[in-house]
């Protein structure tokens, strides 16, 4: 093994002292009491006392996430004070290909920085796990400040696609930072063979290079003088003598040898090779093929760290040599805009770019189409983008003089419930001549979303370890990744040394490959359709890519599709203002129902996992108030069905969410003969001598509770306390529950009104403007934006719930006892036009209102299923002037001081509106 070890304190291995700057070992992971798990809902964790890599105790995280993503982590007290460019060193092992790892640093405020490694990088043995402070950021995906002091270090371990995952962690050291870590390399080359010309492939000339003699299996190393940081290697071939075939070794001694990479396959005259972070003193190459009798290096550059300190940073400085738009925005650094599509039982959402460019597997590849014209490539930089957002789907325009595409994308299930994403590209020829077309679609081993975010995803580079390219159907890591209705005209794969596709799509001739396989996860491959069009002519291809889990994959495309409904379809508020606050309901509700297993933590929070509880309860009560009762049942049975808990606050929020649900006839017969131990269970913590007697929200809970008795059921006595559910168990036989939960409201307008009073003119208009305040007047409606260094359009579903509890405090506000009518529409919205709100669910049951003019009336049409509250329903004079009497039902209904009063709902409201 190499030093770049940390010294026998931490990997039991001796190191050059001379050679190295100073390693403190600051946490030894030998005592599990220390450090508090915690885990996301429905996930599983332990953690576990192993043997370590010095001989002594670590620790083992094990997580089990189920079917659902979800996250992990621990954290311990740990000061320390760190300076600039210095870096932390675990010493790691596990088994977490899927999963995203992440150690995070906060301050005494709460503060926090943190850095990614991808759970690929883990190995059955232990190795040393580099987190360069340089490469932290903060939350928004900042360039992280450095805080004067740290008070906890925390890692997180995240699974985007559920599943198993295992890290275990011995000895977390600080390095100081390297003084001579900028020192340009000088390194001296020593070759089998031509001895006398070997220096030249170090002398940085473009006009000199060394020739072997005619052996095939020949050496060729540096020194580089000392042990030094490197990350990378520049291998600059002679024309026509390059190895196909080779090996690439590092050493510290000159007497242990660790293999870094094989290249096999190769293409062009420089192989920009990615070989650490890493720490060696010799490198060398292991020259075992090529195309002719001989090899030529015109110079081996070794690169510095940074070259190599993650996928990301290597593909961004390759890139530099790349043409304009072949590296993504989620690399090049943005900007990127993108929408999100779900679908029933998906893995995750899947990401549609205003470029037309699609992810559906967290971690994995993206599809990326260019266009041809007349033998031109062309890609979505080129061109003038025109995004759409409608009705649970999206659409991406590309308009060219000489072409126009569409792309079109919507999800949805098959005939056996398996998800789905459907995409259509349609190319129109808008020319008066005609024109030649190649349709490419490359399949890319880049994510749309950007690295650099602390959270539960990475971003950036994907994982293609294998692909496999055929006419209609291409499989990407041994599973069904794309499906063709069209066969397509050419194919082709490649690993990334030979080249990537969409660089390979611009030579003069096409690869014949059709398989490829990357040991760094960089494969790629890409389908080709050619069509010529006439002036105004026209033609569409279609592709299908599966959502659904591994294992549930179909290799056939669906014979029936039903889309996925957009939530809140039908809904109208009145006037421009109404129509965009309509679409972003329905895009809140939407990204709500797509991000997240209902209310289950998914693979973008951005939040610690206390964080993500209050998360999923404040998600949970919009998508309950935006009438989505199917998307939380089944994450309330979960919560509830193994019992109470000692935490009074979630209580609550547990019972007011299943009485919610009974006001809906959301409960089957079934389940709600399975809530009744639990039901019985909560409301003796509720009677004077239970555990949540005493807390401010218990009477509206044991109300809520109340309402899911059966009829005539007897009152229950009051018993113990029990211990809370547990979430994690550490092997210390310690409870590891999760942070402890408070209900947050959401920051709406709500907190202008004053309970009992009536609302002002100025209170209506502060609710209206409060919930346009939640939009982004620069984007499209259902649209995100990510600048680098900017968190500005960065939704997540927690965000998207805010959205919808201000847009729903226009409609209706529950109180303690009534609930009021239309808080947030003001005096001029009234005047505006129509009002549509199929339904809005309420603990009263569902509110549905239509409003409309007729002449100088406003007519409100109520739809059955809302019960009068004890106190009735309340509706606040709109205008200035006083009112005139309302009829309800044909009724004369007098206003009290501005108020209107009714006891029933009535079928039908009529109010005389004053004139202009």
């Amino acid at each position: 093994m190499l030093v770049m070890l940390l010294g026998s304190a931490l990997l039991g291995v001796a190191a050059g002292a001379a050679a190295q700057s100073a390693v403190r070992v600051v946490e030894g992971f030998d005592d599990p009491g220390r450090w508090r798990l915690q885990v996301s809902e429905g996930a599983q964790a332990r953690l576990n006392r192993v043997g370590g890599a010095d001989g002594g105790r670590a620790l083992c995280l094990q997580a089990d996430f189920g079917d659902l993503p979800g996250s992990a982590r621990f954290s311990a007290p740990l000061p320390l004070s760190l300076a600039a460019g210095a870096r932390l060193i675990s010493s790691s092992r596990g088994e977490a290909a899927q999963a995203q790892l992440s150690l995070q640093l906060v301050d005494g405020q709460g503060r926090r920085i943190g850095g990614h490694r991808h759970g690929r990088e883990l190995g059955s043995r232990w190795q040393p796990q580099y987190w360069a402070l340089a490469d932290f950021s903060d939350a928004a995906g900042n360039v992280a400040v450095l805080p004067q002091a740290i008070s906890r270090v925390e890692l997180h371990l995240a699974a985007p696609a559920g599943g198993k995952a295992q890290w275990c962690l011995d000895n977390l050291a600080v390095q100081a930072g390297d003084d001579d870590a900028d020192e340009p390399f000088k390194p001296v080359a020593l070759a089998d063979t031509a001895t006398a010309l070997q220096q030249r492939m170090v002398d940085g000339r473009s006009d000199t290079l060394w020739v072997s003699s005619g052996v095939k299996q020949q050496t060729v190393s540096l020194d580089l003088g000392r042990e030094r940081d490197v990350g990378g290697l520049l291998v600059q071939w002679a024309a026509g003598l390059r190895a196909d075939r080779y090996r690439v070794q590092a050493s510290s001694d000159g007497r242990r040898w660790q293999q870094l990479r094989r290249i096999e396959g190769a293409s062009g005259n420089t192989d920009r090779l990615r070989l650490g972070p890493l720490q060696a003193r010799y490198l060398r190459l292991d020259l075992e093929d090529g195309p002719n009798w001989r090899y030529g290096i015109v110079d081996l550059l070794p690169q510095p760290a940074a070259f190599g300190r993650s996928t990301e940073v290597f593909l961004a400085e390759v890139g530099k040599q790349w043409p304009a738009g072949i590296l993504p925005p989620s690399l090049s650094g943005g900007p990127l805009e993108w929408t999100v599509l779900g679908a029933q039982g998906a893995v995750a959402p899947a990401w549609f770019s205003a470029q037309g460019s699609v992810e559906t597997l967290p971690g994995s590849f993206s599809l990326e189409p260019l266009l041809q014209i007349d033998g031109q490539w062309l890609s979505a930089s080129q061109m003038e983008l025109s995004p759409q957002w409608q009705a649970g789907a999206a659409r991406s325009h590309w308009l060219h003089g000489q072409a126009r595409l569409e792309i079109a994308a919507s999800s949805g299930n098959d005939g056996h419930g398996r998800p789905w994403l459907r995409l259509r590209y349609r190319l129109s020829n808008p020319d008066r001549a005609s024109h030649r077309y190649a349709l490419a679609l490359a399949l890319r081993p880049f994510q749309l979303h950007p690295a650099g975010r602390l959270g539960d995803l990475a971003g950036g580079a994907g994982w293609i370890a294998s692909i496999d390219a055929a006419p209609g159907r291409v499989e990407v890591n041994g599973r069904t990744a794309l499906l063709a209705i069209t066969p397509a005209d050419a194919q082709f794969a490649s690993h990334f040394d030979a080249g990537l596709a969409m660089n390979l799509l611009r030579g003069a001739q096409l690869p014949a490959t059709r398989q490829a396989e990357d040991e760094q996860g960089l494969a790629s491959a890409a389908l080709i359709w050619r069509k010529e069009l006439a002036a105004n002519g026209n033609q569409e291809w279609e592709v299908w890519l599966p959502m659904a889990a591994a294992g549930q994959v179909s290799d056939k495309v669906p014979g029936q599709f039903q889309a996925s409904t957009l939530a809140g379809e039908g809904w109208v508020l009145p006037g421009s203002q109404g129509q965009a606050l309509v679409m972003a309901w329905q895009a809140a509700v939407g990204r709500m129902r797509a991000e997240r297993a209902g209310p289950w933590l998914r693979r973008d929070s951005r939040r610690a996992i206390g964080a993500g509880n209050r998360d999923a309860m404040a998600i949970a009560d919009a998508l309950l108030q935006a009438d989505q009762v199917d998307a939380v049942v089944p994450w309330l049975l979960a919560r509830i069905g193994s019992g109470s808990t000692g935490n009074c606050d979630l209580l609550a929020h547990w019972a007011q969410a299943a009485a919610r649900v009974q006001a809906a006839h959301g409960w089957t017969i079934d389940q709600q003969a399975a809530l009744q131990p639990w039901l019985h269970d909560s409301l003796a913590r509720y009677q004077p001598a239970g555990a949540c007697a005493a807390q401010a929200q218990a009477p509206a809970a044991a109300v809520a509770l109340g309402r899911l008795l059966p009829a005539a059921e007897p009152a229950v006595e009051a018993v113990a306390d029990e211990p809370p559910v547990l979430a994690a168990v550490s092997d210390t036989g310690k409870e590891a529950v999760p942070a402890p939960v408070t209900v947050t409201p959401a920051a709406t307008a709500l907190a202008v009104m004053v309970p009992g009073e009536p609302v002002s003119l100025v209170q209506r208009q502060q609710i209206w403007e409060g919930a346009l305040a939640q939009l982004d007047d620069q984007l499209p409606a259902g649209w995100q934006r990510w600048v680098r260094g900017q968190s500005r359009g960065l939704l997540d579903a927690r965000q998207a719930a805010a959205q919808v509890q201000a847009i729903a405090a226009i409609v209706a506000e529950e109180q303690d006892d009534h609930l009021r009518l239309l808080p947030g529409l003001p005096a001029t919205a009234w005047r505006d036009g129509r009002l549509q709100v199929p339904g809005l669910l309420t603990r009263w049951g569902r509110l549905g209102v239509q409003g409309r003019r007729e002449g100088d009336d406003w007519v409100l049409q109520f739809a059955p299923g809302l019960q009068a509250p004890p106190a009735g329903l309340v509706l606040d004079w709109p205008f200035n002037t006083p009112p005139t009497p309302a009829m309800a039902d044909g009724q004369a209904v007098a206003w009290q001081a501005g108020r209107l009063h009714l006891a029933t709902l009535p079928a039908e409201l009529r109010l005389h509106l004053p004139a202009h």
